[in-house]
């Protein structure tokens, strides 16, 4: 037979269900206004960090993202984004009121008072502290060239345009910071394989030698220009 609960006792367990009810309703208000538990978001919806993962996560102010013509932070030892190949730039020779480097019709970079096309260039970083010194524009349907040291003998090294080839130890140059300024702007030596010099002067135009230690003499510094942001390289 069921077993079957008597009047009272139902009315009994009416009255406790229904003050139950009233406790649970009466806690409702205090949980809402509970503080989140750590590693909850507390930004309403309008400013939360994207959700995508690290491809949303904005570069540090002031740094740039890293791609093909950007070296690992610290590689060059310079925040400045010249040196970090993203600004096409023209190379003036310090002290020249008119010259700067261009390529020439026989593929020499030298000295050339006149605007060209083949008077801006880009700075490519490249194993470590040195530099690629790359056309900003390809020429003759072709890719853009870079500039690399051509032994002439007894006669002062001179630099050539050639094929873009960061394992060519003639194509990499190291670009130090002097102390000076012109024009405001830093100034800077660049010197390539075996330590020579690129100087630049009215009676040799650019030639590379080799320097001795505290040489100061005509044509061994450069300011960089710039004109304004690299365009894409072969691949980009």
């Amino acid at each position: 037979m069921p077993n079957l609960s008597s009047p009272s006792t139902a009315v009994r367990r009416t009255a406790v269900a229904a003050a139950l009810a009233v406790g649970v309703a009466a806690s409702m208000p205090a949980c809402t206004g509970a503080e989140p538990t750590a590693g909850e978001p507390t930004a309403s919806p309008s400013t939360s960090a994207p959700s995508s993962g690290a491809a949303d996560t904005p570069s540090p102010t002031g740094a740039a993202p890293t791609d093909s013509r950007t070296p690992a932070p610290g590689a060059t030892g310079d925040a400045n984004p010249i040196l970090r190949g993203e600004r096409q730039i023209v190379l003036r020779p310090v002290g020249s009121f008119e010259s700067i480097l261009a390529v020439d019709a026989k593929g020499r970079l030298n000295l050339t008072d006149g605007d060209t096309d083949k008077s801006l260039f880009v700075l490519l970083p490249a194993n470590g502290n040195r530099h690629q010194i790359r056309t900003a524009k390809a020429h003759n349907g072709a890719e853009p060239d870079c500039m690399g040291l051509r032994d002439n003998g007894s006669a002062p090294a001179t630099v050539v345009a050639a094929a873009c080839d960061a394992r060519r130890a003639g194509q990499l140059f190291t670009i130090e910071k002097t102390k000076e300024k012109s024009e405001g702007r830093p100034t800077y030596t660049i010197s390539g394989e075996g330590r020579l010099h690129l100087r630049a002067t009215d009676r040799e135009g650019l030639t590379a030698q080799p320097v001795g230690e505290g040489d100061a003499g005509e044509g061994l510094t450069f300011d960089f220009v710039d004109n304004g942001a690299a365009p894409p390289g072969p691949g980009e």
